[in-house]
């Protein structure tokens, strides 16, 4: 399947984000997935984040809906920030080719350190879902951290993984060995889609891709600036795990 990552830069304010990104998404030729970043509308402006969140309702009518349909196409919508009754949760939305919403997945772990935790609360862990037969879950972010949650994903039965991401370009070499860490210790796809250009002072300049199974990054085919589409063989999951199964070599019983 043709996975597509768009990492454009967040410019205008969360509608016209929201339409560039679309716009991107319906660029030929049509991907079967696109994955986007954490927060693409809105990025990490905390003291306003309440006032951009969304009501759970509100994730089955907007655009990214009409894009999903009209293209018919998986779309991994990154995250948003959206409302519950305890508070702003950074969410994860997936939209089908018919243009429905069939999964969610909030962001588990808060980053204190630039005082996220003062605009969110966090969030539960969504699990996995189908993705056209294939078991697939999201993790957004700083979760990608935590080979904890990963590992729950992928002995659930998760197959490929989905990270959207605001990852300071000076960590980049971090967030990209662990996208490849996550894959190699399951034998699993691990998709990560960051923030490009410059927000709030931080530069991230994209930089995300996807990991093979085999624990190393696949080469992409750019389309255009920002807009990167990657050849995935989801049966290599099956012929890593013939020659490796780290699963399988599993003991618990010694872990605790």
């Amino acid at each position: 399947m043709l996975l597509r990552t768009i990492e454009l830069p967040i410019e205008g304010n969360p509608a016209e984000s929201m339409k560039r990104f679309c716009d991107a998404a319906a660029t030929g030729p049509s991907p079967d997935i696109v994955l986007l970043p954490e927060l693409f509308t809105t990025g990490y402006i905390l003291d306003r984040i309440s006032e951009y969140a969304f009501e759970p309702g509100e994730l089955a009518e907007l655009p990214l809906v009409q894009v999903s349909s009209d293209c018919g196409i998986w779309l991994v919508a990154g995250s948003l920030p959206v409302i519950t009754d305890e508070g702003v949760v950074n969410t994860m939305p997936v939209y089908s080719p018919d243009g429905t919403l069939v999964y969610t997945t909030g962001k588990v772990h808060l980053f204190h350190q630039m005082g996220e935790d003062r605009a969110f609360i966090p969030g539960s862990c969504g699990g996995v879902f189908d993705l056209a037969g294939t078991p697939s879950a999201g993790m957004v972010c700083y979760d990608l951290r935590f080979p904890e949650l990963a590992r729950r994903l992928t002995l659930n039965g998760a197959e490929i993984l989905f990270v959207p991401a605001e990852w300071p370009r000076a960590r980049r070499a971090v967030f990209r060995a662990l996208l490849c860490a996550r894959a190699a210790e399951a034998q699993v796809f691990v998709a990560g889609c960051n923030l490009g250009g410059e927000h709030l002072g931080v530069s991230f300049n994209g930089g995300g891709g996807v990991a093979h199974p085999g624990g190393n990054m696949l080469k992409g085919t750019v389309i255009m600036d920002h807009i990167t589409d990657y050849e995935v063989l989801m049966d290599d999951v099956a012929l890593m795990r013939s020659k490796l199964n780290c699963l399988e070599d599993r003991r618990p019983e010694e872990y605790t």
